[in-house]
């Protein structure tokens, strides 16, 4: 009996030499995979890598090109609305200011006050006067 057990020993033995073996060589056969297909892999992952990028800068410029449109759609649409409210409220504030400016007129001149017409037709005469005195006082000198 003692050969029996000798012999499952070893074969025990054997076997684990054998499975130990064939990890080695497992892992030296994925260390091996690894280097071929990692390159592979690599440039795969690259090339997918530049796809999108060319795509998402499409995307980007479409979108921003859209946006653009809309904008300038946007923006005719609201100076359609706002230029004829700001041409009428020019044209409000103006006839406010020339029924002010009347009003204010009428009750100066009540008062006596000169208008400005008035005061650039005296600053006018006075010109003239200074022009006929200098004249004047040229031809008494001479």
């Amino acid at each position: 009996m003692r050969i029996q057990s000798k012999s499952k020993k070893v074969s025990k033995v054997v076997e684990a030499n054998e499975a130990t073996r064939k990890l080695v060589l497992a892992g030296l056969g994925a260390v091996s995979l690894v280097q071929k297909q990692g390159q592979k892999a690599i440039d795969a992952l690259v090339a997918e890598g530049e796809g999108f990028q060319a795509r998402t800068k499409k995307f980007v410029k479409t979108a921003n090109s859209d946006a653009r449109k809309f904008t300038a759609g946007v923006r005719k649409q609201v100076s359609g609305y706002i230029n004829p409210l700001r041409a009428k409220a020019r044209k409000n504030v103006t006839t406010v200011e020339n029924a002010i400016g009347e009003r204010v007129g009428a009750v100066l001149g009540r008062f006596g006050v000169p208008s400005k017409g008035d005061v650039q037709e005296l600053l006018a005469r006075v010109a003239e006067l200074n022009r006929e005195i200098k004249g004047g006082s040229r031809r008494a000198a001479r």
